[in-house]
This record gives structure tokens, sequence and C-alpha cells, in this order.
């Protein structure tokens, strides 16, 4: 493992879904604590995370999604719904996601609003494995 990974590959397989997402709300939340801000977990609310932003900015809703591994495209899947009937994200559904790739510890995130009726959120690996989270972050809420 090199020093930037924080979980054992092998021992990742074994995981389901519910517990990758899990891991990545719980690394997005103590990162945006450890820029300041007041995290909660927000479970069947439709968004992840309630943040509390160090600057009064207001109350921002987070959407993390979490992919396991690093091979591949980076897509995402922003669809609502439960196995059989998926809509597409709308606007007011969160204000911003947190998108995770456990495997290369990247983290980024987008303004929900730039997704407004899509399926699908598709970055290129190498941006996402370079993109600063804590700019990215701040870009985001000051929007």
């Amino acid at each position: 493992m090199n020093s930037k990974t924080l979980f054992n590959p092998d021992l990742m397989d074994d995981l389901n879904a519910t517990q990758i997402g899990r891991i990545g709300e719980y690394l997005v939340a103590a990162m945006l604590g450890g820029y300041g801000n007041e995290v909660h977990h927000t479970p069947g609310k439709g968004y992840d995370l309630l943040v509390m932003p160090s600057d009064d900015t207001g109350v921002v809703r987070v959407n993390v999604k979490t992919k396991k591994a690093a091979k591949g495209g980076r897509r995402y899947s922003i669809r609502k719904g439960k196995t059989t009937r998926f809509r597409a994200y709308e606007a007011d559904d969160c204000d911003i996601f947190a998108l995770v790739c456990l495997e290369d510890m990247s983290v980024t995130f987008e303004e929900c609003s730039n997704y407004d009726g899509k399926g699908t959120i598709y970055l290129n690996t190498t941006a996402h494995k370079q993109a600063e989270p804590y700019t990215k972050w701040r870009e985001c809420l000051s929007q």
C-alpha cells in the first residue's frame, strides 16, 4: 500500500455497497470537519451530510457518492430511487455532491445544480486524482 492508501484493496472486495457508501460519508465528514465546519449525518433525508460552514454562509446539504475501485472511468450514479424505479436528480435535492474514490483517496466537490435532470456524473480520472478538495469545496460554497 502507498502512503495515500487507507484501505486494503483485498479487504475492500468483501464490502457491500452500503458499507462502501458509509466509509465515503465518514471520510467526507472528517474532511469537512477538518476544514472547521460543523457536520451532521442525515440518514434517510435524500442527502448524507448537513454542513454548517465555519463562515456562517448557511446550511449546506451534501450528497456523498463513493466509488470503491480506481479502475475504469469515474462514473457516479446520481439517480434517485431503489432498484426498479429511478428518476433523474433534481437541482433542489442537495447543494453539493462529494465524489470519492476510496482506492486512491480522491475527493472532489461539485455543485448539484450543475447536474439537474442528469443520472450520472463522469469525472476525468487524472483530474479527479489531482483535484484539491478544499479548493473545490470553497468554489462550490461561493456559487
